[in-house]
């Protein structure tokens, strides 16, 4: 009887095993909110977190300029998981921009944890190269759709800030190459007799 029982036991704490096991390995052991944004493995999804970081590039030296801020997100919901055919469309509804349309990106959700990627940055207006959002608090809604049909929707938010990073950056030199024909072959269509010359520039570019 007490080889039974132990026999059961056993069998019980394999199975749990086996599950933390699946758990892990499928990414959703992690301490991730139902649904938001992730940006480099941290899940978004409350104001109240602390800030996302959109980070800019300032260069100096001999090629100085500017990289405006930015950061790569993509969004996941633990509800509704990516399928075929499905896609995630993600409004940002904060008072304040301009125009009729509001800031969205409309992304592939087809396979994996989560959606297509995509480029957040500050704008006062709605782009289609990337998600505007303001600096502070945003609030954002959410669908998921399979064509016309929305699968899933909500609302959830998130806060961001700015930070700038200096790098230096020198010009590189290039060559500049001209070609003179001397003398061409008519026949065979090609120079027989060429003229080759050039220089190195140096340019940012």
């Amino acid at each position: 009887m007490k080889t039974a029982v132990l026999r059961k036991a056993i069998g019980f704490i394999g199975f749990a095993l086996v599950a933390l096991m699946v758990a892990v390995t499928s990414g959703y052991a992690q301490n991730l909110p139902v649904v938001g944004f992730l940006f480099s493995g941290r899940g978004v999804s409350d104001a109240t977190q602390s800030a996302v970081s959109l980070v800019g590039i300032r260069y100096i030296g001999e090629c100085p300029g500017e990289l405006p801020p930015s950061v790569r997100g993509r969004f996941f919901s633990q509800t509704t998981r990516p399928a075929p055919e499905l896609r995630a469309v993600i409004r940002n509804t904060t008072f304040g921009f301009a125009g009729e349309a509001k800031p969205f990106t409309d992304r592939e959700y087809f396979s994996g944890d989560v959606s297509e990627s995509f480029n957040v940055r500050f704008g006062d207006q709605h782009t289609g190269r990337f998600l505007a959002v303001q600096p502070g608090e945003n609030q954002f809604e959410y669908e998921i759709r399979r064509g016309q049909q929305v699968l899933e929707s909500g609302k959830f938010s998130a806060k961001f800030d700015e930070k700038t990073i200096e790098q230096p950056r020198e010009a590189r030199n290039v060559w500049r190459e001209t070609r003179y024909c001397r003398k061409y072959d008519k026949k065979r269509k090609n120079c027989i007799d060429e003229d080759v010359s050039g220089y190195y520039e140096r340019t940012c570019n």
